[in-house]
């Protein structure tokens, strides 16, 4: 089970393209609003991540590139 959950650090990078290129998409068609509250949310998640692996005890950047992979790695099942 552990092994179909399992992201790369390349597939959060791509998980992150596809979210700024989604948020530009926003900001061409339903303006300035829009991309705020669709970056917002994201931005929200990573934070709430952030603060779960941190209270799940890891620090520092390592806390960061659990998070950012909770946020952004589901660009790996694509």
């Amino acid at each position: 089970m552990r092994e179909i959950f399992r992201v790369s650090i390349g597939g959060a990078h791509a998980g992150l393209v596809i979210t700024v290129f989604i948020v530009v998409l926003f900001a061409a068609i339903g303006g300035t609003v829009w991309a705020l509250i669709v970056g917002g949310a994201v931005a929200f998640w990573f934070t709430v991540a952030l603060i779960a692996v941190v209270g799940g005890d890891r620090r520092g950047w390592a806390a960061v590139k659990r998070a950012y992979l909770l946020t952004f790695g589901w660009a790996d099942w694509l």
